[in-house]
């Protein structure tokens, strides 16, 4: 018996979603926008205090820029959310939200053309915005670099692998990877390429050992990278886990999710563990349920004549700490159990 690496936590409060957009500011998680199911874009969004283990509703995107398929993003303690698609156009606007004063203002417009499904990540403060799909076609290989200190966009060289619509894609150490995706052909993707600031040069990774697949998520720990659902080229709606080793450049398979495949989803990572709030699953049954999942919880085997005993105390990002008390913690213990406690004082 494996020890749960994925618990369930509060479902978010808003209506279930898939295509939402999300970032991690701090201990907080902000989840937004995305299409409901009677297929309607939504604005509003909610925050998670991971420490709490609490929603809470903030400011949502300005009246009239509901929108799915959005690409979220963090820089200097700010968030960000581009682009689109708002049910009739594709969008190149730009918002960015501050915690502090719970508002949203508008940024430089991307100065192209309006699109959806763009994948980005963020390296030394700069923003790389990469593919999507606008009115003309049905995957771009273009890559937009975005300043925040300067609100100003600047368009890079083009994708030397091509063209690629909800791609996948994390920075982790100094290195932006792009994983997934679908072509203008609409042919479903499983290459996978990393991407060096320094040198401006992008290298082909050994590609995922499986079927091209698109809508899934990629996120980094402390301890390497990661890929998890996604819709495959068989119209598949996955919950399997995989990790990329640097070291040996190669695919490994983890215990995936227990419980439905789905896509669209939101991921976001604390370094130590990955929160996916949202999605839908391969019934088109639009979710709202939360998981979070941490390798660092351990797995050990069950032994029917000991009596477990107490391995450790985490809290709710995969951080072994000391029982606090009014705080919700998990316990693991030496049979592979985990129990969440909350101890009122």
């Amino acid at each position: 018996m494996q020890a749960q690496q994925w618990l369930p936590l509060v479902d978010f409060p808003g209506v279930e979603r898939d295509d939402a957009v999300g970032f991690r500011i701090g201990d907080t998680l902000y989840v937004g926008s995305g299409l409901s199911p009677w297929w309607a874009p939504q604005s509003d969004f909610y925050g998670f205090d991971i420490a709490s283990q609490q929603w809470f509703s903030v400011a949502g995107l300005p009246q009239g820029m509901e929108r799915q398929y959005a690409t979220g993003f963090v820089v200097n303690g700010k968030g960000f959310v581009f682009g689109g698609y708002n049910g009739s156009s594709y969008l190149n606007d730009l918002w960015r939200y501050n915690p502090i004063q719970n508002t949203w203002d508008a940024c430089a417009q991307l100065p192209g053309s309006g699109r959806s499904g763009s994948t980005s990540f963020v390296l030394n403060n700069t923003v790389y915005v990469i593919g999507g799909k606008n009115a003309a076609t049905s995957a771009l290989d273009e890559v937009w670099c975005y300043d925040a200190a300067l609100d100003a966009w600047v368009q890079q060289a083009n994708l030397p692998f091509g063209a690629r619509w909800r791609a996948s894609a994390v920075a982790h150490a100094g290195i932006g990877y792009v994983l997934f995706g679908r072509n203008e052909n609409n042919v479903f993707l499983n290459d996978f390429h990393s991407f060096d600031p320094m040198s401006n040069q992008w290298v082909a990774l050994p590609s995922f050992p499986s079927l091209g697949r698109s809508h899934a998520a990629m996120f980094g720990l402390d301890n390497g990278i990661y890929t998890c659902f996604g819709l495959d080229s068989l119209g598949h709606s996955m919950n399997d886990l995989w990790t990329f080793n640097q070291v040996s450049a190669s695919w490994n398979a983890l215990p995936g999710l227990p419980d439905v495949g789905r896509r669209g989803g939101v991921c976001a990572s604390t370094g130590t563990a990955m929160y996916y709030v949202t999605g839908i699953d391969e019934g088109n049954t639009r979710l709202k349920d939360v998981w979070m999942y941490s390798p660092f919880l351990g797995n050990a085997p069950l032994s029917l004549d000991v009596i477990p005993t107490l391995m450790g105390t985490y809290d709710l990002m995969g951080n072994e700490t000391q029982e606090i008390p009014n705080k919700v913690m998990i316990q693991r213990y030496s049979d592979g159990s985990v129990k969440k406690i909350l101890r009122l004082e």
